[in-house]
């Protein structure tokens, strides 16, 4: 019957089925068909009814019965073990043998065969196993009913009289994976350069042969033609090469990758009409349609959906060819070798740099479809299946990043961008990529619980702490996490700081309101008390007293100094001098009286008004000096141009005195403002007092017209002169401050 192969069928004989026969003085080869039928040549065994088979690699030397013998140029017999000549995971993985009829007579190279022939065997080393290639030329050995085979490249040294291929016998001969025959005997006279082999035809046409192999095989032997002429394939040229074969093309393309993308894909066409570069690529691959011998499911997937999805990339396309053509080889992404370790570190530190390799291929594996198109490889098979749970595993984090709520801004770009390469890094079977997640584990020291709520709540969302998400939370989020636990703490204590200052700033507010409303209540009592009717008339009795005893010292004056050499002039003096006292009396007197209390006399408080040192001479020497000079100018006056004119110049003097004694403003007032000192002191700290608890400036007024004039002027002069000094002008503006009155 005929059937088809399955993808990845090895070319040659498999070494996991390659036996050694062994009967009493004599070796041969051996095949297994099944983990315990054995396919080998008749003239090993002999007229032996049974034989010893060793497997490489399998559980040992066991006893096999003949179950089927070939005769005449059949040269071909059968061997049943009891139990499984390997090991069970070998004996699972055994797929049934697929046979092979030549269709032509074109010879056929490439044919392979594996034994232990005499010249592979040394007393010191013992037997070892002998991979010929060979050339089959179908037109030799028509008349003995056999296939003649060329030696490649092998030619054994003669061990003794015997032939060197002595135990190479049985051995199956293979073609493009399908079985060919079984080699019988070695030829003279070719010097040890050929081989015979029973036909694979000559077996398969034997209906006891196949009996046997469907009883113990379960299954009847699969059998498809094999035209050496249909072999030969069109080459295809790339970077001025011509290859025939898939491994040459991966060669190439792995060295010149550029050139297979710009050659093969970036310039596609359209489906009817496609570049000739892909139409040649295509073309090409249509020509290894061999089931048996070809991946042609591979290529139908390669063609119909990997190449010619316009979703994918070129770059993408040039991948999925290298992997059909050479999954055994170097797996390799835009010219640059990819391996596991590779992969991981990019997921790592791809993730955190903007440039780079490692950066690149990050972008590349977030794009999508990069792993699945390197699970292809080989040694990258562990990928399968890695691309689906990485999208797993990333929508399971964007359901629980979505119930966070509020983080903080880096963590969030974070959750949106690097997080996903700590996925794939977790699901990556590398031990690079976990021996790195577990040193981040050891390493990040997460915040106190409830300390960061937004972590909290990842945490919590996250589950299993052992899976992909959860330890993203506790690695990249923990960080995060902790300097946001930093950053709440600071701001927790510049809160406090400023809550504390605030409350101080608070009290001592409520402590200068209490003050400010204490003096208040002190300045209000304190007018009250200053404007009673007894206050006023008790200010009203002090200035009569005070001036009047000034009078009454004046005329005492006025007698003591022409009392005693002119009486009449003294009596003169004596009723002109109160006239001056009784002027000074009605300017100070309404003022006296509006003072109320506040008016107190210099002798009420003499340590106000005397400075320390004069007290002895300024109250008595200035003012007695005053009084008796007066007194003298008066008599002077009064005998040189008589009593009128003295009179009038009394009155005049009264004037001067009224209006000085009325006055309130300038330094020749100092003899009257020290009466009320006391009461202006207190008003003026009761203004800046007020001033202060308004927040306005104290002891400030306006600029007069005067002033704004001459600053106008002055700033005129300076434009006129090309310099303005802003400075100065900003200090004449705010000088307005001086004494209070």
């Amino acid at each position: 019957m005929s059937g088809t192969l399955r993808a990845g069928r090895p070319v040659g004989p498999e070494h996991g089925r390659v036996a050694a026969v062994h009967i009493t003085g004599g070796r041969g080869s051996g095949y297994l068909l099944t983990p315990r039928l054995v396919l080998t040549a008749a003239h090993v065994l002999g007229d032996e009814p049974e034989a010893r088979v060793t497997v490489v690699g399998g559980t040992g030397s066991r006893r096999a019965q003949v179950v089927w013998r070939g005769e005449g140029a059949c040269d071909a017999a059968l061997l049943l073990c009891g139990s499984d000549l390997v090991r069970p995971e070998t004996a699972a993985r055994l797929s049934p043998v697929h046979w092979a009829r030549l269709t032509d007579d074109s010879p056929l190279r490439g044919c392979q065969a594996m034994g232990f022939p005499r010249a592979q065997h040394d007393k010191s080393r013992g037997v070892d196993v002998e991979h010929i290639e060979c050339a089959l030329r179908p037109g030799s050995g028509l008349i003995r009913n056999r296939y003649v085979l060329d030696v490649k490249d092998v030619t054994p040294e003669p061990a003794g009289g015997d032939s060197p291929w002595q135990g190479m016998s049985g051995a199956a001969l293979f073609a493009d994976g399908l079985l060919l025959g079984v080699v019988a005997e070695a030829p003279r006279n070719w010097r040890h350069q050929r081989l015979e082999a029973v036909k694979g035809r000559t077996l398969l046409d034997d209906a006891s042969f196949v009996d046997v192999v469907t009883l113990h095989a379960g299954a009847a032997p699969l059998v498809t033609g094999l035209s050496p002429a249909a072999r030969a394939r069109k080459p295809l040229a790339l970077a001025g090469v011509l290859h025939a074969t898939p491994r040459d093309l991966a060669r190439t393309v792995r060295a010149h990758w550029t050139a297979a993308r710009q050659q093969f894909f970036d310039r596609t066409g359209t489906a009817p009409e496609p570049a000739e570069g892909r139409r040649d690529l295509l073309a090409w691959l249509q020509q290894f349609d061999d089931p048996f011998s070809d991946d042609v499911e591979g290529r139908r997937d390669l063609i119909d959906r990997r190449l010619t999805d316009p979703g994918v990339t070129p770059d993408l396309k040039v991948l999925h060819l290298l992997g059909w053509l050479d999954p055994d080889g170097e797996a390799v992404w835009k010219g640059t070798r990819v391996t596991m370790e590779s992969l991981a570190t990019a997921c790592l530190q791809g993730r955190l740099d903007t440039d780079g390799p490692a950066a690149e291929v990050y972008r590349d594996l977030c794009a999508g479809g990069l792993l699945d198109a390197l699970a292809a490889f080989t040694e990258l098979r562990g990928l399968r299946g890695t691309q689906e749970a990485w999208e797993d595993a990333w929508e399971t984090w964007r359901q629980v990043a979505g119930t966070v709520g509020y983080w903080p801004a880096p963590a969030r770009e974070w959750a949106e961008g690097g997080a996903r390469g700590f996925l794939l890094a977790s699901l990556l079977p590398d031990p690079l990529a976990g021996e790195w997640i577990r040193t981040a584990l050891g390493r990040v020291v997460p915040p106190a619980a409830g300390s960061v709520g937004w972590y909290d709540r990842l945490c919590a969302a996250g589950g299993d702490p052992s899976s992909p998400v959860g330890q993203l939370v506790r690695t990249d989020f923990a960080a995060y996490a902790a300097v946001d636990a930093e950053r709440l703490a600071q701001q927790a204590a510049h809160e406090a700081k400023q809550r504390a200052e605030q409350a101080a700033r608070e009290e001592e507010a409520r402590a200068c309101a209490a003050a400010h409303a204490e003096h208040e209540r002190r300045w209000a009592a304190y007018e009250v008390a200053r404007y009673t009717p007894a206050a006023r008339l008790g200010a009203a009795g002090r200035v009569t007293l005070w001036l009047g005893a000034w009078g009454v010292l004046s005329v005492a004056a006025a007698w003591l100094v022409w009392g005693a050499t002119w009486p009449s002039m003294a009596a003169t003096i004596s009723w002109h001098l109160p006239l001056l006292t009784l002027a000074a009396y009605a300017a100070r007197l309404p003022k006296a009286v509006r003072l109320g209390a506040a008016y107190q006399p210099p002798l009420r408080s003499p340590q106000k008004w005397i400075p320390a040192g004069l007290a002895a001479l300024r109250g008595g020497l200035l003012k007695a000096g005053f009084v008796l000079g007066t007194v003298l100018v008066a008599g002077v006056v009064l005998h040189d141009v008589g009593l009128i004119l003295t009179t009038v110049c009394f009155l005049c003097l009264c004037v001067v005195v009224f209006l000085f004694a009325a006055r309130d403003e300038g330094e020749a007032s100092w003899t009257l403002r020290n009466w009320d000192d006391e009461h202006r002191a207190r008003l003026q700290a009761h203004v800046s007092r007020q001033q202060e608890a308004e927040g306005r400036p104290v002891n400030m007024r306006h600029l007069s017209a005067r002033e704004r004039a001459a600053t106008y002027q002055a700033v005129l002069r300076d434009f006129s002169d090309g310099r303005i000094d802003i400075a100065g002008y900003r200090q004449q503006l705010r000088s307005t401050g001086r004494d209070g009155d």
